[in-house]
């Protein structure tokens, strides 16, 4: 007998606090460690109290952090002045926070864990409770740092001074950087290859070795974004969607939280745009070989999972192809297409204007052909967008499954959580976000998903998908009618 506890998306970061209400999705008052202690600790200790407790007791009991557990993009902390670092720290870095090396990256992680210490204590009560339990930590698209061995052992250090025995943290937790699987049973993956902002080319080898300088994570789009632009936009939650917004709304936004301060939200965002398309284009300039151990890489992940080697990379073949392989589209997301364009136009109109024509032509273009021209332009270099994405996720799961054969499949990623029956007798589940969301205008707790999994030989599996908030409703079960839907639109 197996039993599973699947947490996701917990983005746990460095905490700040401003009077002001500046990045407040990372205040102390928006935590939930209590919660997700106390989620944990119910998992290791439920039904060692009932009649049942002998079997509850003899269960293998695996929980698995599935991705963006650690936030390094939210973390902007830098070593203090006094503070003997192992590192230099660069006036970018103290602007946009640490590059993503192995030893900035293991100073963030115990930076992060240091913030929460009852998520610590309660990860190490697990570990050390029996000798079935273990521990899975997967690398999401925000923790892609977990693949360095600095960080993973800054992660079992934390474990260690929080009361867990040495033996039981070697023995107990592992790390993967794709995804987790039992033949047969669960198959848990974060979601992020399926997303072009965030995907990974080489998800098992997310590295970069430059002469003379320290090893780095490549660091998706998506996730450049966060670090260079909206860390620095600290009035939008970077946790959900509601920092896409269109021209007017930018600037209703703009007119309350920046017109009348000293920061700037145009300046944030062109040089935070500016920043990221270099930095993607540096990416894209090394990332065009293939690393020369991916195919053992490869190999590894089969023989970990117990699956066949062709059964992986199948798997891979479903990754969606990295947005910074594609430079149009990297300039779209970042608006800098729209601001391009409307440069032209307006260089346009200033050249009628000096040009000896008819006033008539002088006063057409402009107001009519112009924008005639912005609307046929918007409407026809519309691609696709985080919300396409979501539904993308439930075509991947029905085809992880079918290669897989799992009764269960699970991703994070999207935030969105649903639970969705598929052909075959297995079940897709997204895990939603602990992080907080934005309810009515103002930031409120997320809706702390839980997804629990008990196997027994022989029967069919039990799958409970509830909520630890008490402030909106559980997920609700996708029934037949909803199953139908979604084929429509991914049919569409």
């Amino acid at each position: 007998m197996t039993r599973y506890l699947v947490l996701s998306d917990l983005h746990l970061a460095d905490i700040e606090e401003h009077d002001d209400g500046w990045k407040a999705h990372k205040a102390r008052r928006h935590t939930y460690d209590d919660a997700l202690a106390e989620t944990i600790a119910r998992f290791a200790d439920d039904g060692d109290g009932d009649d049942d407790g002998r079997a509850a007791r003899d269960e293998r009991r695996v929980l698995v952090l599935n991705g963006d557990t650690l936030d390094f993009d939210l973390v902007s902390a830098v070593p203090d002045a006094d503070e003997r670092a192992p590192f230099s720290v660069s006036r970018r870095e103290r602007r946009v926070g640490l590059d993503a090396t192995a030893s900035k990256s293991a100073w963030k992680a115990r930076r992060v864990l240091a913030d929460h210490p009852f998520f610590v204590e309660a990860l190490a009560r697990f570990v050390s409770a029996s000798a079935r339990h273990e521990l899975v930590i997967i690398a999401g698209n925000h923790d892609p740092e977990l693949v360095f061995d600095e960080v993973q052992a800054a992660v079992r250090e934390a474990l260690r001074a929080a009361g867990a025995r040495e033996a039981d943290v070697e023995a107990r937790v592992r790390f993967e950087r794709w995804f987790y699987m039992v033949p047969g049973e669960i198959y848990v993956e974060h979601g992020q290859q399926y997303d072009v902002y965030c995907a990974q080319r080489f998800v098992l080898s997310p590295t970069l070795e430059s002469p003379g300088r320290e090893r780095e994570v490549t660091i998706s789009m998506g996730d450049l974004s966060n670090r260079l632009l909206l860390g620095r936009m600290g009035t939008f939650n970077p946790h959900a969607s509601d920092y896409i917004l269109g021209a007017l709304s930018y600037v209703g936004h703009w007119l309350r939280h920046y017109a009348f301060t000293r920061r700037s939200l145009i300046g944030a965002w062109i040089l935070g745009s500016l920043a990221v398309l270099r930095r993607m284009l540096a990416i894209r300039r090394r990332l065009r070989r293939r690393p020369a151990d991916y195919d053992a890489l490869l190999a590894q992940q089969a023989e970990r999972a117990g699956v066949p080697l062709e059964t992986v990379h199948a798997l891979e073949r479903l990754r969606r192809r990295p947005i910074h392989q594609r430079v149009y589209r990297m300039m779209r997301e970042l608006w800098l297409d729209r601001v391009l364009l409307a440069l032209a136009m307006t260089g346009g109109t200033v050249a009628l204007a000096l040009v000896p024509i008819p006033l008539w032509i002088k006063l057409v273009v402009p107001l009519s052909v112009m924008p005639l021209l912005w609307f046929g332009y918007e409407h026809l270099a519309r691609g696709e967008t985080i919300f396409s994405i979501e539904r993308h996720a439930l075509e991947v799961a029905r085809e992880v499954a079918r290669l897989t054969r799992c009764k269960l499949v699970t991703f994070g990623h999207t935030h969105r959580p649903e639970l969705v029956p598929l052909s075959g007798g297995s079940t897709y589940v997204n895990t939603g976000t602990w992080a907080p969301v934005l309810r009515r205008g103002e930031l409120a707790p997320g809706l702390r998903n839980v997804l629990e999994a008990r196997f027994v030989e022989g029967c069919e599996p039990q799958i409970a998908f509830s909520s630890r908030s008490d402030h909106v409703p559980a997920p609700a079960l996708h029934d037949e009618a909803r199953r139908a839907e979604v084929a429509e639109e991914l049919a569409a």
